[in-house]
């Protein structure tokens, strides 16, 4: 960015182009390389390429949340994480959030309302292993129309 004043920036258009490759621990374009020499006059070649691992394979969750008893005409908001543990340590592969209204004028209740779809994407080394992740859920109201003045300072 050029600055113009104080507080003025004008911005510099640019590009950035990130391709998946060894470098950045992403090989995803092409499991093997097989070099197949067509003879003068060949046509036809009838080859087999052998021994392909399957690379950049993944899982794909998606997740609802059933809420129960919720206060109609009020604002929530939701978060899920995804986590998984690993050696006493857990860690946060993902993070979801939406604030919504709930249905309806302010004063009745809703048995239940379902909230979704939150994706994933867990890339993964080998399907052929089991996987466990954990789901958290935090769920809070955000508005209090009962509430006329902040009493918080």
């Amino acid at each position: 960015m050029e600055q113009k004043g104080v507080n003025e920036f004008t911005a510099v258009p640019e590009e950035i182009e990130i391709a998946c490759s060894t470098a950045l621990g992403c090989d995803c374009c092409c499991d093997k390389n097989q070099s197949i020499v067509f003879n003068p006059c060949e046509d036809v070649k009838d080859f087999t390429v052998q021994n392909v691992m399957l690379n950049c394979e993944g899982r794909f969750l998606k997740v609802r949340v059933q809420l129960k008893n919720v206060c109609r005409g009020r604002n929530i908001r939701l978060g899920v994480l995804l986590c998984e543990k690993r050696e006493n340590t857990s860690f946060i592969k993902g993070m979801r959030v939406c604030e919504f209204t709930v249905p309806g004028s302010v004063g009745g209740c809703l048995d239940n309302i379902t909230v979704g779809d939150f994706c994933f994407v867990i890339p993964e080394d080998n399907l052929c292993c089991p996987r466990e992740v954990n789901v958290h859920v935090v769920a809070h109201y955000s508005s209090f129309p009962s509430f006329s003045f902040c009493p918080c300072p």
